[in-house]
């Protein structure tokens, strides 16, 4: 989760454009971009400890080897928990892709047309819409996420004339489908005891590689992890980084399924409140394909939000909403989409170095990933194995008869499989009748379990099988 953004090698189904069919709505999930560390041990806490143990150690004339040379001079240069130019670079970059790859669509922009205009906000009457909604939540690197992707999606210069941004604020047990976490305390990190435990052997070899060049310096398990961590934020904040290079391919591998076992283990299959952090979104996507306000209950939807018209509109084309990693991937699990499950008992543990898998968080949720929830409107005789490689023109079938409604999850520009997703059973190439997903929402809500998974008392401590309290 750490990696620059780049699009997924693909989830092992076909993917492309289905033939004959008009792209109806796109309903953006969005993570925020580049940021600087967060607080945790194991993330910025642990490389600000390690700098500030650097710093006494060569206050005390410590000794410095070769092969770390540049320790002598280095500095920690990393700020707290905001968005950096990189991120806002992302963020741009995705709008102005969004709007190519679906805004142009959507809006029906004519040919030659670059980017947006607000004359395209029209109905295919030509009545004219009210303003685009979208939203973030009230955290920094999410908020300042959210308006340099409506930078990049609007053209700079654009603002309050072409849309609204609703800014949901998170934490403090507020209710926020968008940072679901927060709502939900019985999130009790069951990724920690795992990945602490496989973390002594990410830095097995590296620990008395790098100790020979720092001499009486003590170097830990935890110091290896900051270094390795200093890798992808000092190059997310200063371009390059010199500890990149510290490190084999195979302790990057580790490393990186080190990673992938804490965000498994505290939002997705692992977790027992993996379901409950996506089920709030979940629903209210449903609500939008159904064209009403969300039903209001036990789960983390704001009801001062989402009753409310003009900050939960119903009958956009395209929605966004600039979220968290965690809320991705436990919209995944809400989902129960099996490609991501890796199994029973979780990530194994007690294996010498990372496994096989198909959950792989450079490939779920970089910086700036997004999973969009794509609409057709196909013919009745639509073959959904013929699929193009384009879409030149998007057809308008608003009158035409005998037309079905699909829905297809792309994740970072590759369809998703919707095995295990209930109701989409007999869905091809990822797309599902939209009738019955939404007929299956209910299903998905019951099987979150929210109220035991968030206020529950069950024992904590390892990874679950299916994204519930077992």
């Amino acid at each position: 989760m750490l990696s620059p953004y780049h699009e997924s090698p693909g989830f092992g189904i076909q993917n492309g454009i289905p033939r004959d069919c008009e792209l109806s709505q796109a309903h953006i999930l969005h993570r925020h971009a580049e940021r600087y560390p967060e607080s945790d041990w194991f993330d910025g806490g642990g490389m600000e400890s390690f700098s500030d143990k650097l710093n006494k150690y060569i206050q005390n004339h410590g000794e410095v080897g070769t092969g770390l040379a540049f320790l002598r001079d280095w500095r920690y240069l990393l700020g707290r928990d905001v968005l950096l130019p990189s991120g806002a670079a992302t963020e741009m970059s995705s709008g102005a892709d969004i709007w190519s790859s679906y805004g142009r669509m959507l809006y029906r922009a004519p040919a030659s047309q670059s980017g947006w205009e607000p004359g395209l906000n029209k109905y295919p009457n030509g009545t004219e819409r009210s303003k685009p909604v979208f939203r973030t939540t009230d955290k920094q690197r999410v908020r300042v996420s959210a308006e340099w992707w409506l930078n990049g999606f609007f053209g700079l210069g654009s603002g309050n004339d072409d849309y609204e941004l609703v800014v949901i604020p998170e934490g403090g047990g507020l209710n926020n489908t968008l940072a679901a976490e927060h709502s939900c305390p019985g999130d009790l990190k069951e990724e920690t005891e795992d990945a602490a435990r496989f973390l002594q052997k990410v830095t097995a070899k590296a620990l008395p590689r790098l100790s020979r060049h720092l001499p009486d310096f003590s170097l830990t398990s935890p110091d290896i992890l900051a270094m390795m961590n200093l890798c992808p934020y000092e190059t997310a904040a200063l371009g390059r980084s010199s500890f990149c290079d510290l490190f084999t391919e195979q302790e990057w591998l580790d490393y990186a399924y080190h990673l992938d076992m804490r965000l498994y283990g505290a939002s997705g299959f692992g977790s027992p409140t993996g379901r409950a952090q996506g089920i709030g979104y979940v629903l209210e996507l449903a609500a939008r394909l159904e064209g009403k306000l969300p039903s209001l209950g036990d789960t983390s939807i704001n009801t001062t939000y989402d009753t409310d018209p003009a900050r939960f509109p119903i009958h956009q084309p395209l929605y966004m909403d600039m979220t968290h990693d965690k809320i991705i991937i436990g919209t995944l699990a809400a989902l129960g989409l099996q490609y991501f499950n890796y199994g029973p008992k979780g990530l194994p543990v007690d294996v010498g170095h990372a496994v096989p898998r198909t959950f792989h968080l450079n490939r779920i949720t970089p910086f700036g990933a997004h999973l969009v929830s794509e609409v057709w409107t196909c013919p009745g005789n639509a073959d959904l194995n013929v699929l193009d490689k384009m879409l030149y023109t998007n057809p308008d079938l608003s009158n035409s008869n005998n037309t079905t409604e699909y829905i297809r999850f792309v994740l970072n520009g590759a369809p998703v499989p919707m095995t295990g997703l209930v109701g989409c059973e007999h869905a091809v190439n990822g797309f599902c009748n939209v009738s019955d997903f939404v007929n299956a929402v209910p299903i998905l809500k019951t099987e979150a379990m929210y109220q035991e998974a968030c206020y529950g008392n069950y024992t904590p401590g390892h990874q679950v099988g299916n994204g519930q309290p077992e």
